[in-house]
């Protein structure tokens, strides 16, 4: 658990409301307001998630909710998800129910929470949660062996007949060697933008090591290209990995990009370029990999 969430009653709210140091999550649930704020945005939901746990313990947590609680990447959902209760219905305090029944073998039970298994929730968002998200989530549930296609697959087939071919779809796509949120948002924008499918982590070796850029073209008569999505957060992560200051980081990474562009030319973009892709798809064509003058729809 992310951090501590508080339970009131009685008088207890008038205090916990007039306490600037509270974050009031929903009602009769307080968190720390700093440690809230210091949250990342996508590690936000896990604490809805367990303010409702506290005040419904009888509930199973579906879609975007059980992956949250499983560390698994869910986009970001506007609504907590269960799933099971015949009592509930439409959207309440936040809290969106589906009433279809849910398998025992769907279901699990950590912390004393219940949740739908990685697998369930998986198939579940795939069928009527958005393209990007569920590809995200399938791709770090892939790579992370916390599910395969095949359990997502089994899972598919115990839910009812809407979005199964969506479903099958994302299964078919997601790919483990996807390694971070930014790469898979990026493979469905390619996908929508009709580039060719790219090699993902290919080894390049160089005269400062093996390099692995996050996708490869080959390009007929020209140098291979290479593809890097860069989040923002990358030369720090790169900086405590190696243990040194974020400048330095800064410094070796681009020595080692300077060794890989003597093999391969490179594309860099960020998630502006992700989430504009008609940005991402102009740097392409500029670049000679062949893209569609429309986009493909998501959904």
């Amino acid at each position: 658990m992310p951090i501590d969430i508080l339970r009131s009653d009685g008088d207890e709210p008038l205090r916990l409301r007039s306490d600037r140091s509270m974050q009031r999550i929903r009602r009769g649930a307080y968190v720390d307001r700093a440690s809230f704020e210091a949250l990342p945005e996508d590690a936000r939901h896990e604490v809805w998630v367990r303010a409702v746990a506290a005040a419904r313990p009888g509930a199973i947590f579906a879609r975007e909710s059980a992956l949250a609680l499983a560390q698994l990447p869910h986009g970001r959902p506007e609504a907590v998800f269960t799933i099971g209760d015949p009592g509930a219905s439409g959207r309440r305090a936040g809290v969106v129910n589906a009433q279809s029944p849910v398998a025992d073998v769907d279901v699990l039970i950590e912390d004393g929470i219940a949740r739908c298994t990685p697998a369930a929730a998986l198939a579940q968002l795939a069928r009527v949660g958005r393209q990007i998200d569920a590809v995200s989530a399938l791709d770090a549930a892939l790579h992370r062996r916390i599910a395969t296609k095949e359990e997502v697959t089994d899972a598919l087939g115990r839910q009812g007949r809407r979005g199964q071919r969506r479903a099958e779809w994302v299964v078919a796509f997601a790919d483990p060697l996807a390694e971070s949120v930014g790469e898979s948002f990026s493979r469905v924008q390619l996908h929508r933008l009709g580039a060719p499918v790219p090699l993902l982590q290919v080894r390049v070796q160089t005269r400062l090591g093996p390099r692995f850029p996050d996708f490869l073209w080959e390009r007929p008569g020209r140098r291979p290209l290479g593809g890097e999505f860069d989040g923002a957060w990358k030369y720090g992560v790169i900086a405590d990995a190696n243990g040194v200051q974020p400048v330095d980081a800064v410094i070796r990474e681009k020595r080692r990009e300077d060794a890989l562009r003597e093999h391969i030319d490179t594309l860099h973009w960020m998630w502006d370029h992700v989430m504009q892709p008609t940005r991402l798809g102009a740097m392409l064509a500029q670049a000679h990999i062949r893209v569609r003058a429309t986009l493909l729809p998501g959904w």
